[in-house]
């Protein structure tokens, strides 16, 4: 009997991480979109070349993942390429309804291209570009960094030089540069610590299918994110506080008396473990985003007065006691049984989710979109092109629950918030985009 490495050659292992939101779907549809409006025509021909030529520099855009011996991996064959087309909207239709691809991860290919162009011509009716990926394969950190493959290679072709350059690479993935900066028993206290977060409410829905996936939004300028930034740091709060503060009061708001008299709440944020890595990687396209727990009182959360500096002391807390890590060691652990293992284990999770109609709500600052994530810069007939909005979202919407996704383009702050249109009530999800813009902005004094 040959070994299983024998067996296997060219397939490449995935991860924990990968593994872990490649079974996510049990609960959720965890495809990312990253959404870039543009101020004129892309080259179609050139985006095509470069898509492609994406796929063929990073193979992960390319594959297909499955699962043999108990074990994931990822593979790519000769002639896959990531997925790329053009779709023709309607005149007026809703930012906010353009067509979100849902990435199976066992078909493949990991990332999926769209690019939307509008049949009217004039003022504002530039081509939307939504580069969307399968969070098995990648975090937002690592869409933003595929995205940036794609414009690199979208301007060689523009400028007439081929659009390959760099050979086809198979990144490192996992957490094994994570977990020896720490001891073990480091890792068990966070372990312990973070694993105490149960789900225990839910933003307000109907039972039935989701129907359409839609996402509203709420936008910050680039002058009030500033002034934002430096009130914060004159009373010692980061934006991400605030953000998640108001995050916590937009919710409550909406959700009325329903949990006013529950002792605590929990929502769930998302953190980028990168920032434990001793040397990141320039160009990591991989998964190292986790979810965290923050637990508060919703009578601290009737305003932002008492919500933000009671966001601020917890996060303070859990920053001094590497927060993160849990889900890092959950994760690592139950892949330590198989693919099997993960599948149960999240399989369990929505099964008790839909039995007692309870998911925290989750939010997910990303931060700001880098530059090269949209720097395609040429646009059809070599006319000049800009990319002049750009925010992410996702199809990662339950019901029970909801989920938001806050990222920064060009000083602009986009909160989006998905949602399914057959069990939301489109008034609640305005209702929260709009109490979430009004609290982010609320000025205050902590002093």
């Amino acid at each position: 009997m040959k070994s299983s490495r024998v067996r296997h050659a060219g397939m490449h292992p995935a991860s924990a991480f990968d593994v872990a939101n490649i079974h996510f779907s049990a609960i959720c549809d965890p495809t990312l979109h990253l959404v870039m409006q543009a101020d004129g025509a892309f080259d179609l021909s050139a985006m095509e070349k470069a898509v492609e030529a994406a796929g063929t520099m990073a193979p992960i855009l390319s594959s297909h993942y499955g699962e043999a011996d108990d074990r994931g991996y990822w593979q790519c064959s000769m002639g896959e390429k990531p997925a790329f087309s053009v779709h023709d909207i309607s005149p007026g239709i809703d930012p906010n309804h353009l067509p979100l691809v849902s990435i199976d991860p066992f078909a493949g290919p990991q990332m999926d291209v769209r690019l939307c162009r509008s049949a009217e011509a004039g003022e504002g009716r530039g081509d939307v570009l939504i580069i969307s990926a399968h969070h098995g394969a990648m975090d937002a950190n690592g869409l933003f960094q595929a995205a940036a493959l794609c414009a690199d290679a979208y301007r060689r072709v523009c400028a007439g030089k081929p659009p390959v350059f760099q050979g086809p690479s198979w990144e490192p993935r996992g957490t094994d540069a994570i977990s020896a900066q720490f001891t073990a028993e480091e890792l068990d206290a966070v372990y312990e610590r973070e694993s105490a977060f149960v789900d225990n409410w839910s933003f307000p829905c109907r039972d039935g299918p989701c129907g359409p996936l839609v996402w509203d939004s709420c936008m910050t300028g680039a002058d009030e994110v500033t002034a934002l930034r430096v009130a914060g740091k004159a009373a010692g709060v980061t934006l991400n506080d605030r953000i998640m503060a108001a995050w916590f009061c937009a919710l409550v708001q909406v959700c009325g008396d329903r949990y006013a008299a529950a002792p605590r709440l929990d929502i769930f944020g998302a953190m980028d473990l990168r920032r434990y890595l001793p040397a990141p990687p320039s160009r990591s396209i991989s998964n190292l985003s986790v979810a965290y727990g923050l637990s508060l009182s919703p009578s601290c959360c009737q305003g932002m007065r008492t919500a933000l500096p009671a966001v601020s002391r917890a996060m303070r807390e859990m920053k001094d006691g590497n927060f993160g890590l849990g889900s890092m060691v959950l994760y690592e652990r139950l892949y330590a049984g198989g693919v099997g293992a993960v599948k149960a284990f999240m399989a369990g999770l929505g099964k008790e989710c839909r039995l007692t109609g309870e998911k925290n709500p989750f939010l997910s600052n990303v931060g700001a979109i880098p530059s090269p994530a949209a720097a395609f810069q040429h646009g059809e007939n070599g006319t000049p092109l800009q990319v002049t909005k750009a925010y992410l979202t996702s199809r990662e919407v339950y019901p029970p629950g909801i989920g938001g996704y806050v990222s920064t383009y060009r000083g602009e702050m986009t909160v989006s918030i998905p949602s399914c249109a057959d069990a939301h009530d489109p008034q609640k999800i305005r209702a929260l985009a709009e109490a979430m813009r009004v609290y982010l902005i609320e000025e205050i004094s902590l002093r």
